[in-house]
């Protein structure tokens, strides 16, 4: 039933089963979808010169208005999520990333300290002191509203000596940014950074080196690891203004969904939200990360890898979300250009994700450059003849010897 169509031909209601290049290569991400507005239809015609339609699956329907976030609109499926609101907020950035850096960096500090602290305290069987953690949380969440780029910058500059502590953090700033694209409200927001940041607590619990150790765990080593879930819930219960929201956001981050988690085998609408998003974050950030007995991978082919798993350890629509929030070369990514020029991501383009703000490093040659320039390809212009200046490929962490501690640090 497919028939093939130039953008000009479409009309709200049909539905689009193919496009003329790699889904992600377009803002409507890996599926078919059906068109809804105008806006869907000037995306096809701005990335597409053909498409194919699915006629048994066109709707004939009056559209209403959809709330979106970056460009694709939030399905009534993921709506229905246990904890999603029916009525989401839009957050626009309030600051460049460059303006909202030093704020970050502060914030970033505040969250060192008071994980510090608690790892300290639990150490020596004290309580969490939620009332000292939630200012801190507070100020990370508030930051990443104003322009999430600059903290998800500072999370690139972690130590494998200081993977726990820093794991924690990460998973913090990537569930409350996750948590602003999906249009969550601000104590939401909150809530869902207390959960990210105290979702492996109970692994403080367990014996260091079975956390370190390399290779596969042994069924019986699997089964103590298993149980930091558990010690992580009674930790928080037995502490004062831990809401049962966070709570239960940490007992299920490990359910997956399709039944395979652990420890209730929770399937898809049976997980809260709170879970959901701490669980695909952790994924990212744990695989994103250098340890010592394993190399880390680039954002980008994180991203991809994780793809995979859609629908089985992952919502699919909910992970393609997650993709839209951080891009497709998300913040941090070393992207080689179509000039030669080597460079970092420092920033999204929140309505074209394949064309970011990036800080040149390394010229056509590959040579450090001594100046270290912003180019916002989302502005970049061809000259007369010449071509757009477009990102051709992604590198891991550490390629060519750059070391992100000595931009933005």
């Amino acid at each position: 039933m497919e028939k093939k169509l130039s953008p000009s031909e479409l009309r709200i209601g049909m539905y689009v089963s193919r496009v003329d290049r790699p889904w992600i290569e377009t803002p409507f991400l890996f599926q078919g979808f059906l068109i809804r507005n105008d806006h869907d239809i000037d995306n096809l015609r701005r990335y597409c010169k053909y498409v194919y339609i699915d006629e048994s699956k066109a709707a004939d329907f009056n559209p209403e208005p959809l709330l979106t976030f970056g460009t694709v609109p939030l399905s009534e499926e993921l709506r229905a999520i246990p904890g999603m609101p029916k009525q989401c907020v839009a957050y626009e950035d309030g600051a460049s990333v460059e303006q909202e850096m030093p704020r970050a960096r502060d914030s970033k500090h505040n969250l060192d300290k008071v994980v510090e602290s608690m790892v300290q305290d639990i150490q020596v069987d004290k309580k969490v002191d939620a009332d000292s953690i939630k200012p801190a949380v507070h100020d990370m969440v508030e930051s990443v509203i104003r322009n999430p780029d600059a903290l998800l910058w500072l999370t690139k500059l972690r130590s494998i000596d200081t993977y726990a502590y820093d794991h924690a953090i990460d998973t913090s700033v990537l569930a409350v940014m996750f948590g602003r694209h999906l249009g969550l409200s601000r104590d939401q927001l909150q809530e869902l950074g207390l959960a990210g940041l105290l979702f492996d607590v109970g692994k403080l619990k367990l014996p260091p080196n079975l956390l370190s150790k390399p290779g596969k765990l042994t069924d019986e080593e699997y089964a103590l690891v298993s149980k930091h879930v558990d010690y992580g819930v009674e930790i928080l219960s037995q502490s004062s203004g831990i809401s049962p929201k966070v709570i239960d956001g940490v007992r299920h981050h490990h359910e997956r969904h399709d039944g395979s988690g652990y420890p209730q085998g929770l399937r898809n609408g049976e997980i809260p939200i709170y879970s959901r998003i701490v669980a695909i974050v952790d994924c990212f950030d744990a695989i994103t990360s250098a340890r010592p007995f394993r190399e880390s991978i680039s954002a980008h082919h994180a991203i991809r890898q994780m793809y995979d798993w859609r629908d089985k350890e992952f919502q699919a629509q909910l992970y393609e979300q997650f993709i839209q929030c951080l891009g497709v070369y998300p913040t941090g990514t070393i992207v080689e250009l179509s000039s030669g020029e080597i460079a970092i991501v420092v920033a999204q383009n929140r309505t074209r994700r394949l064309r970011p703000r990036v800080m040149l490093v390394l010229d056509e040659e590959k040579v450090a450059l001594e100046r270290n320039s912003i180019l916002d390809l989302g502005d970049e212009l061809p000259g007369p003849g010449e071509r757009s200046l477009e990102i051709v490929n992604s590198h891991d962490t550490g390629a060519f010897g750059i070391d992100p501690r000595r931009y933005f640090a």
